[in-house]
């Protein structure tokens, strides 16, 4: 009897430990989605869009999708560096609830992005929001196909 109720005792605590595990990485999912960790120094500066996860140099992937100018360019560097310190900021800030974090941090995004369109041309801003859309409708896609997964069997 002492043997099964250790081995029950075990397999409730790996699978309290699992959901504790599987809790903590979707609660922590929208703050690593919006604003991962930092690049190495080496990285930082060169343009791209490291705080948004999506890999890869942002800017020169708008650059060659838009045709961006130089001025273009260093514009939305610009833009780019000012959103990461803040995102920074607001990371490094213990005193505000992670829910008003996520509100700010979606404010944040949305400043970078009307920021980013003043500085394209008209054609420019008509591709820029295209590609915002495909990069949305790619993301409701994953979300989509990540909620329709079972769950793991019991006892993992």
């Amino acid at each position: 009897m002492l043997n099964r109720i250790a081995r029950n005792f075990a397999l409730t605590t790996r699978g309290n430990l699992l959901i504790l595990a599987c809790a903590a990485g979707f609660a922590a999912a929208p703050a690593i989605a919006q604003d991962p960790a930092p690049q190495a120094p080496s990285q930082q500066g060169q343009g791209g869009w490291q705080g948004h996860g999506r890999g890869g140099d942002q800017v020169e992937r708008l650059t060659k999708a838009l045709n961006l100018t130089p001025d273009q360019v260093a514009q939305i560097k610009t833009i780019q560096a000012n959103t990461r310190q803040q995102m920074e900021a607001l990371r490094a800030d213990t005193s505000i609830a992670q829910s008003d974090k996520r509100a700010k941090m979606m404010s944040i995004h949305q400043t970078e992005q009307t920021s980013i369109k003043a500085v394209l041309t008209d054609d420019q801003k008509a591709e820029y929001e295209a590609m915002q859309a495909q990069m949305r409708q790619r993301r409701e896609q994953h979300q989509d196909g990540e909620q329709g997964q079972p769950p793991p069997p019991p006892g993992l």
